[in-house]
Parts: structure tokens; sequence; C-alpha cells
């Protein structure tokens, strides 16, 4: 017999003398109280966390309190623990906060290796990275990692695919061409925002915030049309005649100073270079086989070039050495290291696909560098041909040596005017812009150095000179990356990016150790070691006061530490960059991943207790 009670909506079903009581999961819900437990989804990173935690020597249902989830749950990531750490193995970082599930390794790899080619055509402002041929690259990518592997997976690049794929990766849009394509106007406004709000709280001066960047340059290269680069171009190898350097620039807001330029080129030591004192060049040298930048190389400029030069130049103006280094997201450029790698240097990063918009080096002042390389370099041929009249631009163009173009640098570098500097910084800084021109002024000023190079070239003699256009100057100036190779890829991913600094790097240039980032899990960790060891001598040392003695010193020594920790919370409380640049696919506001990690909550030593 069934009855049926409007009040309570529960089923009585009476059979014999049993009876059962039935209720829906929402009356039960309403009549406990209790709000039922939310599944908990763990990314891989997580995953990784708890396995390390187990590892530890911590209990399975300790580990599952700490993370609030069942013990079975922490039993099965340890059964699937093999996987788990291959996966993030192959992953990049972002895919790996983001991702709860163990992925084929091929697809992991591949994606790895398509992100950085992404990062490394979007560098060039003349590429076109659609939706189109990104998945094109993929499906290329894909069949390179696992060219000899049996029983390979099918993968056709669908769109579905590619919307994921932007989810894991952060990745806002992908379908213009180049950085001013795929620019992120809202996260530049709010990252303006951030920057003009660090600089108030903090009150840094114009002559302490810094802005550096890379570009890249093809020091030989005189323009396509021209008879050189066409001849060139017929010759084998012609990637070893159109020479390529990497350089890093620095320059700060006041405009007053410019560091000595960073160059990575492709040979340890040039035989042009045998015998010279590298220390008095006008560029900071540094080398690997693919002339690119690596993080070993930026984490060595960082401290033995930057900082020395910075510290020298503040110090010259009576001012405090205290600095605030704006950079971009490129993965050489050492995010989690620079945080803490030194007290009296702050490091902001920009969020991705802004630096076209807001970045200083990017609004002129890299584009007025070159145009005034490409003057030096025409108006030292034009000397050249005009001293040996049997002389031809060919010739000139094989006797230029690699101290001739680290010359023209360092001249093109010093022709940077503090005005031109300092109006570029009026996106991300308007306050600190003196008699501000609006970007015409820097424009003009690059379009009259172009006008010169046209001249210029008008008096050498020789096809594609004498009628240069203004498009055939500008095409030389645009002119920034190369597309890397399968093979490429297969090396930037094995080493982060760029190529091994094991490797590469020269046993005589000055090194600098890679450090572990100091964190604010790394300092709970200790003070959490130091509340254990307080607690044993309490219990096992017979003489109290000298146990209390021994946490008293010990707890001031730790002060600082504690200071480090209560700052770097306060930081992980306020609004993370990252929230103002929630990814976007086709026009919906994704939900950020719940697996986000945080900066736990640590309860500090009462030292304020132990000093009495």
């Amino acid at each position: 017999m069934v009855y049926w009670c409007h009040n309570f909506h529960i089923f009585v079903l009476f059979v014999g003398d049993f009876t059962v009581s039935m209720a829906s999961k929402r009356s039960a819900k309403t009549l406990s109280g209790v709000p039922k437990r939310k599944k908990a989804v763990m990314c891989l990173t997580e995953k990784i966390r708890v396995l390390d935690k187990l590892r530890s020597g911590l209990s399975y249902s300790a580990v599952g309190r700490e993370f609030n989830v069942n013990e079975s749950t922490i039993r099965y990531i340890q059964k699937k623990e093999q996987e788990i750490r291959q996966s993030v193995r192959e992953a990049a970082p972002e895919s790996a906060k983001v991702t709860s599930i163990v992925r084929d390794a091929a697809m992991e790899k591949m994606e790895k290796q398509l992100t950085l080619w992404i990062h490394e055509m979007t560098t060039n402002e003349r590429s076109v990275v659609d939706s189109v041929v990104v998945r094109l690259k993929a499906k290329e990518i894909y069949g390179h990692v696992t060219q000899g592997q049996e029983n390979v997976k099918p993968f056709s690049a669908s769109a579905g695919w590619l919307a994921r794929f932007k989810r894991r990766y952060h990745m806002k849009n992908v379908k213009l061409a180049g950085k001013a394509g795929s620019a992120d106007r809202e996260a530049a406004e709010e990252f303006t925002k951030y920057l003009l709000s660090i600089i108030h709280e903090k009150g840094y001066m114009e002559e302490q915030v810094f802005n550096a960047d890379e570009t890249g340059l093809f020091y030989k290269n005189v323009g396509k049309r021209t008879y050189v680069m066409r001849m060139a171009s017929k010759a084998p190898g012609f990637k070893s005649f159109q020479d390529h350097a990497t350089l890093l620039l620095c320059a700060n807001a006041k405009g007053d100073f410019k560091c000595k330029p960073l160059m990575v080129h492709r040979a340890q030591n040039p035989r042009a270079l045998r015998g010279k004192n590298l220390n008095r060049m006008p560029v900071h040298w540094r080398w690997n086989k693919k002339a690119w930048m690596a993080s070993g190389i930026f984490w060595d400029w960082f401290h033995n070039c930057f900082i020395p030069e910075a510290e020298r130049y503040l110090h010259s103006k009576n001012l405090a050495f205290r600095v605030l280094l704006i950079l971009d997201d490129a993965p050489v450029h050492c995010h989690e290291e620079l945080e803490n790698a030194h007290p009296d240097v702050e490091v902001l990063f920009m969020p991705p696909n802004t630096a076209s918009l807001i970045q200083p080096l990017s609004q002129g002042i890299i584009k007025a560098f070159k145009a005034h390389y490409t003057r030096e370099l025409y108006s030292k041929a034009f000397e050249a041909l005009d001293a040996n009249e049997e002389a031809t631009m060919m010739d000139y163009w094989r006797s230029v040596t690699i101290r001739n173009v680290i010359d023209y640098i360092g001249t093109s570098w010093d022709s940077i005017k503090q005005a031109t500097i300092n109006n570029c910084w009026g996106n991300v800084w308007p306050d600190c812009v003196k008699n501000f021109e609006g970007f015409e002024g820097v424009t003009k000023n690059i379009k009259n150095t172009v006008e010169n190079i046209m001249h210029i070239a008008q008096q050498i003699s020789g096809e594609g000179f004498d009628d240069m256009k203004e498009g055939d100057v500008e095409e030389i100036l645009a002119e920034m990356a190369v597309e890397p190779t399968n093979k490429d890829l297969d090396e930037m991913a094995k080493h982060g990016i760029g190529v091994s600094d094991d490797e590469d790097t020269d046993e005589s240039q000055p090194t600098t150790p890679r450090i572990v980032p100091l964190t604010a899990a790394k300092i709970a960790e200790w003070n959490s070691a130091l509340e254990k060891i307080f607690n044993d001598m309490e219990e096992c040392d017979p003489m109290l006061e000298r146990s209390l003695t021994f946490k008293r010193l010990t707890s001031n020594a730790f002060v600082p530490y504690a200071e480090t920790l209560k700052d770097l919370k306060r930081k992980a409380k306020q609004t993370r960059l990252k929230q103002f640049f929630k990814p976007v696919w086709e026009g919906k506001l994704l939900t950020p991943p719940s697996c986000e990690s945080q900066t736990p909550e640590v309860e500090l030593p009462d030292l304020a207790h132990h000093l009495h």
C-alpha cells in the first residue's frame, strides 16, 4: 500500500510489517539542512601536489583532508601516478593547470610545440596566424611528433579541438595578423590601471621604471628588391647570408638612460672579434647556435647587466636603487624566478597580446632604432663606394663584419633621443611624459630617417637602389623573425624555449646560478617545521626555560621570512592580474578553472608570545 503525504513529499511503502521511507534528494537536503558536498575536480598540477605529499610520508586520510577529497580519490590518484607525471612532463604549465585528465603524450607534445610556434610567429608583424593556419600547423606538428610510432591515434585538428586548445592555453583569439591584430585592448586597459596603482602606491619615479624587450635584427638586410639580396638569395645556404641576431633593448620611462644592448649571436667567438675586449664593446655579447634569446641568457642579463647598470645610473642621480621592470609574457623571461630575484627590483609582466598597445619599446623605440641602424648601414656603404670607385655594393656587403655591425648597433642606439623614448610611454603612463608630442612626433622622426635612407640609397649605383621606395624601407624595418622548423620546435620544447644553455653558453662569460623561487608555500613549509620543532622541544626538554629561550631566539631570527610571507599573502589576496584577463571564446566569457593555485592560509608563529 502506498500513501502520499503532501506536506513532506514522501512516499511511504508498506510491505507487510516492514516500512521503507524514500525521499527525493531535494527533500533530504531540505530536511537535513546539510548542503550536498560539491564534487572536487582536480587539475594535473594539483594531482602532482597530492603525489608529492604522499611521497613525503603523509597518510591517505591526511592528504585527503588537506585537499578536501575522499581517501578513495587519493588512492586512485596514486594508482595513476606514472601516467599523471608523464602527462605533466609532456604538457606545458598552462595546460597542466586547467586539465584534470591524463592526456595522450603525443597530443601534449604537439600542443606544447604549437604554442611555441604561435608565440614565435606572432612576434613577426607580417605573419598571419588565423584559425585555419593553426589547425594546419597542428596536424603538421602532430605528424612530426608521432613519426615512426605504432598505433598512432588519428588527429583531425577539428574546430572543437581548437576551442579546447585555446581554453587550455588562455588564448583569447587566434585570427588576425601579428601582434597588433591579436591585441587585447581590455586587458591592456586593466594592466595600465594596475601599473599606475603600483607606481602611485610605492612612489616610483620615472627614472626608476624600466621596460625591456627583444627584437630580431637581420643586420645585412639592404632590401629584397636590390641586386645584392637577389644575388645572395641564389647562393647555397641563403639563410647564412642574411645574418640574424637577437637584441635585448632596455630603457627607463624618463628616457635619459638606455641600458647597453644585449646581442645574442650564433657564433661564440667570430673571427672579427678575436683579440677584442668584449667588455669594452657597445653591446653585451652572448651567443647560442640559433641566435635566439634563452632563459639562461635572460637570467644572466638581469643579474650581470641590468642590475649593475641601473644601480650605477640611479646612484649618479642620487636616487634610491628601487626599480620597477616591465616585461612582456615571453616564456624566456623567467616569470616565477624573477618575482623574488632581487629585493630592490619589482617585475611586472604584461598580459598576453598587449605589447603592441602598451609596451613602450613597441610604440616606436624599436622601429626608430632599426631606422637609425639601416641609415648607418647605407651611409657606410655610400662612404665606402665613394672612396673606391671600382668597388661595388656587393663588395661592400661582403666586407661587413660582425665588428662593423656592433659599431652600427651602438651608434644607432645612442641616436635614439630622450624625447622619443619618453613619448613612447604615453599609452601606459601618460603622466610621466614631458612635452608630449603624441605618437605623431615619433612617427615623424622615423619618417624623416626613412626619407634619409631613401636619399642615400638613390646615390648608390645598382639595381634596386636608385628607385628605392618608402615601402621597401618599411619592409626592412618590419623584418623581425623567421619561422622555426619542426626540429627547432623540438629543441625549444625540450629546453623550455630557445636552445640548451648547457650546450651553448660560453664558459668565459659570467654565469649566474638559477634559484628555486621563494614562494609563500615554501616559507609556510619552513614555518610549520619550526612549529613542530618548538612543540617537540617543549615536550622532550626537561628544562622548560632552555626550550623557551631557543624558541624566542629562533622566532626573532625568522621575523624577516614571516614578514615576507605576510607580504606574499597580501599580494595573493589582491585581485590577480589574470582575473582581469579572462579568456574569451566566441564572445562568451569562460569560467575560470576551479583548480587555480592559491596561496595556502598559514598560521604564523605568535612572535609576540614567544618574546615574553
